[in-house]
This record gives C-alpha cells, structure tokens and sequence, in this order.
C-alpha cells in the first residue's frame, strides 16, 4: 500500500507536473516521453499518451481509495496510507544531487494536489539496494533504452520478482511475460513490432511507471583521438559503438 492499488497509481500518475517537468528540469531540449521507446524506434505505439497535468483528475481518486483504503498501513512510512482525504507517500532518490533534488520538489508541487509526500534521499548505493529489495514507494530512477528491447526482459518478467527484485515495481503479468517472451522468439518482424507495441500499451494502463524523459547522450573526443568506433566483427562488419552513454574502447589512439 497505497500504489498496490491501481487508483493510487493514477493519481500520482495524474497529479505529474509533466509540463513544467519539460520546461524546467529539461529546459525544453531534453525529449519528452510517453514510452520506454522513442518515435525513431520501429517498436513505438504513437497511440499511447502519458498522461499528467490532471490535478482535479487526481485529487477525485485519491478522495476514493482514501475513503476504501485510507486506514491501513503504509510499511515504507509506518503511518495510515492516507491523510485528511490525500494518499501519504515516500518519494525516494539518489543523492546528494542538486538535480535530483530540484525534481523531487517540482514533482511535489504537482503531486502535493492529492498526495502527502516526505522525502528521502539518499547515497546512490543504499538508493539501489532498497529499490532492490522494495523498501520505497515511489522514487527517480533511469531506466529501459536497449538497442535490443529484449534486453530490458530483466527489468519486466514475473521471474524476477522476489526477495532480491530488478523488476522493480514487483508487478507479476503472465500476460505482459508472453508477450515479451514471443517477441523475443519470433523471427517474423511485422509479429514483434506489434507485440510491442501492444504490451506498450498495456504498459501505459497499469500506471506502475511515469515516464518523464528520453536521456539524449553525447560523447565528445579531442581532434586527435582516433579509433573510438572502429570495432568490427570478424567479418569485417561494423559493431555497435555506443549504447545509453556507454562507449566501448578497444582501440583508441592519440594521433601526433
């Protein structure tokens, strides 16, 4: 509690400053997002929407499931899950980071609309190990964004939910695991795309993750360095170079 309940997971979804989100910690450069895909991705939904800039949304279902719900324990606050009709919640994430602290509190201020929030930060390292092991209730966290999308499985299937979980919100789909599961298999393209995409869709429905942004990379090299991309399988053709920031080095020189 409170976001086992999927009212809980709206309002906050909805209650999300998503503009002001855009304009002030992306300054208007960073890309918006509805998905874990962007548009570029043949595997992105243009149907699907994130949803935010709802106040009057949010505060109708946070004043339902606090009247249902409203006196049971929150285990991450220790206190009821609601308060004088808003939903009690911890927002937890990394730092110390100027950043991360300016988008806890402009997420507060649209949240603030139905939610009562404290705030935990913490060093990166205990920040991980309690998202692991479920001790939070909602928190800042990059994620998704492999070139291959069945790589990011890890991330979703009901097998990596347990005691130690990197399907972070816990949530078990044996349907969303089918889905993932034959898009990895198949070999008909047409078939994968549209199995993505419909689990995007779903995805958007069970409001477990808001997504704010598309992280934009840049490498940038002296003039003289040389060799950074030029990795080549065996038969002479060219391997992916970067990936989310992540550059490979196998062989970089300085030229004179």
């Amino acid at each position: 509690p409170p976001f086992d309940d999927i009212r809980a997971r709206q309002a906050l979804t909805f209650a999300t400053p998503l503009e002001d989100y855009d304009l002030l910690i992306g300054l208007g450069v960073s890309r918006q997002a509805d998905q874990r895909f962007i548009p570029e991705s043949k595997y992105y939904n243009p149907d699907v929407v994130q949803q935010g800039d709802m106040p009057d949304e949010a505060v109708a279902l946070a004043a339902e499931y606090c009247a249902e719900r409203g006196q049971e324990t929150n285990p991450i606050t220790g206190g009821p899950t609601c308060t004088d009709g808003k939903i009690n919640t911890e927002l937890q994430w990394s730092g110390p980071s100027v950043i991360q602290t300016r988008i806890a509190e402009l997420l507060d201020e649209g949240w603030s609309e139905a939610f009562n929030v404290t705030f935990d930060e913490l060093p990166q390292d205990e920040h991980i190990q309690q998202t692991a092991l479920g001790q939070y209730n909602t928190n800042t966290w990059r994620q998704f964004g492999a070139v291959d999308p069945a790589t990011d499985n890890v991330w979703l299937l009901c097998r990596a939910v347990g005691g130690i979980s990197l399907n972070w919100p816990r949530f078990c789909s044996e349907q969303r695991d089918q889905q993932l599961l034959d898009a990895q298999a198949t070999t008909d393209e047409a078939e994968r795309i549209a199995l993505y995409q419909q689990q995007t869709a779903d995805m958007n429905q069970e409001y477990l993750y808001i997504f704010t942004q598309h992280t934009i990379w840049d490498n940038a090299f002296a003039p003289e360095v040389r060799g950074v991309c030029d990795r080549t399988s065996p038969d002479g053709d060219a391997l992916r170079c970067v990936v989310n920031g992540r550059t490979w080095h196998s062989s970089v020189w300085l030229a004179e």
